[in-house]
């Protein structure tokens, strides 16, 4: 009986030692972020949007976020902002 309660330990033992290694493995793996959107990508983005005729729709965009001018944008909406310029002039 002693020889089995040890074998189970030793079990359990290494099973701890596989857990805590998959753990820190897991740790060790970088996440994967998503690029940041400065406001210069932005703002080439409009500046393109601009240029190429749709200054209103622009305007119009920007007014969706209650902005008057692109610095007027938070940070944390330049992803949604991006992606509602991009359907710009793509209809």
């Amino acid at each position: 009986m002693s020889d089995i309660m040890s074998k189970l330990r030793d079990a359990a033992r290494l099973i701890n030692e596989v857990v805590d290694e998959l753990a820190a493995q897991q740790e060790e793996t970088p996440s994967v972020d998503k690029p940041q959107i400065s406001f210069t990508d932005v703002r080439a983005v409009l500046a393109q949007k601009a240029a190429a005729g749709f200054k209103a729709e622009v305007k119009s965009l920007l007014g969706k976020f209650n902005a008057e001018k692109l610095s007027d944008i938070r940070p944390e909406d330049y992803e949604e902002l991006m992606k509602e310029a991009e359907g710009i002039g793509n209809a």
